[in-house]
């Protein structure tokens, strides 16, 4: 029973028992004046710690909650999570997040994009913590059937990050426990917010150093121009198919870049082991990678990507589930690249004679399980640049 209930039941209770008393039932003036009171005092007491019950669970769940949106690994997930939150905390009808940094609305409604960039503007100007907004005290371009919006920015330290809107059509009251629910949400969701970007930003920086590298390199051997890249974009899609998580996809995204490392390193090896390299390209190219923290999969891959499913392959002659599963992608984004792109006019197959190549080597060159994700996402991979 909410505090506000027991305060009503409380009164009514009281009232009863007093009118009892003055009804004659108990003659006593004093006695009934007494229970008066303490009827009363009793109904406070109860509601208050009623109160403070349902403030704390309330509280703890925005801790719950906030934890949550932290944990999440992707920025969709944090402002899915974020939204998902305060709907059920606040008990609000509809959420929306702007990220103006990252040009970012969630979930993605145009119709919001001038209405949050006029409260936007409004907030940093005035550094506002929260503020409430009536439809019929403002000018804002207001959505259809909506009465009221609380603007919340998300911000860490003097850092402006974006804007939590509120909106609702039932009430324009909002609960006292409001600022602690909002101040722990967004906390936790700037702080998941700021991570994934910076790792983001670290991502694609270290992926352009690895493009201009390879760039580099492969302006020595004009055929094979972008291979590495197209191979990533493949993988890519193949992974994604196959639910590989954000850890995983990124040692795969290296290792694609990276597969062919030791085609580019043979011109420095002496003439006499040249047989070798040209042999085992795949060896060279996994030794020029440190085996240290997520690059030591990375090495793997690239060292085991010529391996075939049925144990024909090489370095080593490995079999089935015994190639690490990112070599098996590459094995077959590396293939499809080489039969439509790196072969000469004569030999190079269209997009379909492809598919239809690496899907009867399946179970003997290529896993499965990766040919028939290539087939999921085949028209993705057609329309690779």
């Amino acid at each position: 029973m909410e505090s506000k209930q027991i305060v009503l039941t409380g009164l009514v209770a009281t009232a009863l028992i007093t009118a009892l008393v003055l009804s004659g039932l108990v003659v006593d003036m004093v006695a009934a004046f007494l229970v008066l009171i303490a009827g009363i005092l009793l109904t406070y007491y109860i509601a208050l710690n009623q109160k403070r019950i349902e403030q704390y669970d309330r509280l703890r769940a925005a801790i719950k909650a906030g934890n949550d949106i932290r944990e999440q690994d992707n920025l969709e997930l944090v402002l899915d999570h974020l939204s998902v939150h305060a709907r059920a905390l606040l008990e609000i009808e509809h959420t929306l997040l702007w990220l103006p940094g990252d040009n970012i609305i969630w979930p993605e409604d145009g119709e919001y994009r001038d209405l949050l960039g006029k409260i936007g503007q409004k907030i940093r100007r005035n550094s506002l913590t929260i503020q409430l907004i009536k439809s019929e005290d403002s000018n804002l371009p207001w959505p259809e059937g909506i009465k009221w919006l609380a603007a919340y920015p998300l911000v860490t330290d003097d850092d402006f990050r974006g804007i939590l809107l509120l909106l609702n059509s039932r009430s324009d009251k909002m609960q006292g426990h409001t600022n602690e629910v909002l101040n722990t949400l967004c906390h936790h969701s700037v702080a998941a917010i700021n991570r994934l970007l910076v790792e983001q930003n670290q991502e694609k920086e270290e992926h352009i150093l690895i493009s201009s590298l390879l760039a580099g390199l492969e302006a020595g051997d004009p055929i094979f121009t972008g291979h590495s890249a197209r191979v990533y974009a493949i993988s890519g899609l193949i992974g994604s198919k196959l639910g590989l998580d954000k850890a995983e996809m990124k040692t795969l995204h290296y290792a694609a870049l990276l597969h062919d490392i030791g085609k580019y390193a043979e011109t420095t090896i002496d003439k006499e082991n040249d047989e070798l390299a040209a042999s085992d390209h795949a060896t060279l190219g996994a030794e020029l990678i440190p085996a240290v923290g997520i690059f030591e999969q990375v090495r793997e891959a690239v060292k085991f990507h010529h391996e075939r499913y049925d144990g024909s392959g090489y370095p080593l002659g490995l079999r089935q589930t015994d190639i690490p599963f990112l070599a098996r992608i590459i094995a077959v984004a590396d293939v499809y690249d080489a039969v439509t792109r790196l072969c000469s006019e004569e030999e190079r197959l269209d997009h379909q004679t492809a598919l239809g190549v690496i899907k009867k080597a399946t179970g003997t060159i290529f896993d499965p399980l990766v040919v028939v994700a290539l087939e999921e996402v085949a028209d993705e991979v057609a329309n690779l640049s």
